[in-house]
Formats: structure tokens, C-alpha cells, sequence
């Protein structure tokens, strides 16, 4: 995934959910990648992301929604209490 979102031109991507938890098995992978305008992108990496990848919710935004997810969204649980998420810097 990382690899396509990389050719796709996503700058950064956010992991959330089971899969970034000590969850032995988890079950599921919730993921904002962060698109800036300019930035070269492979058309058809970016059509697979946006037909989606088996096991992930997969939200692909620019700078205003990205820092939602990351501070509110994902950042926080349903109590308000900030959580950890995994960032990967492309």
C-alpha cells in the first residue's frame, strides 16, 4: 500500500485502527494519505487507491481534512483522550 500511495503522490499517510494496536490479530486498518496539489502522480496508482485495498478505509485528502484526521479523528478516541497513530512521511 505504501508503495502505491508513494506513486500515487501522497506525501504522508496516517495508520489507524487494529492494526496499530497490540491487537495479536487485527482486523482491520483505517489510513488518510495526504495529497498536495503539484506533486507528480501515477494515474493508475491513484485509481487503485481510489477503488480501494482489501482490509483498509482508505481516505485520501488534502492539508485542511488530512490535519482533521490527525488531530480529531484519529487522534483522539471517543472520549476526547489523544490516542498514538503511525505516520509514515513519504
Amino acid at each position: 500500500m505504501l508503495d502505491l500511495a508513494r506513486r500515487a503522490g501522497a506525501e504522508r499517510v496516517v495508520l489507524n485502527g487494529s492494526f496499530v494496536t497490540d491487537i495479536m490479530e487485527p482486523n482491520d486498518v483505517d489510513c488518510v494519505l495526504l495529497f498536495q496539489p503539484g506533486r507528480r502522480r501515477d494515474r493508475d496508482a491513484v485509481k487503485d487507491l481510489r477503488e480501494g485495498l482489501p482490509f483498509l478505509d482508505m481516505k485520501l485528502v488534502g492539508r485542511e481534512d488530512f490535519a482533521e484526521f490527525v488531530e480529531v479523528i484519529y487522534g483522539t478516541d471517543r472520549d476526547g483522550v489523544p490516542k498514538g497513530v503511525v505516520e509514515v512521511i513519504l
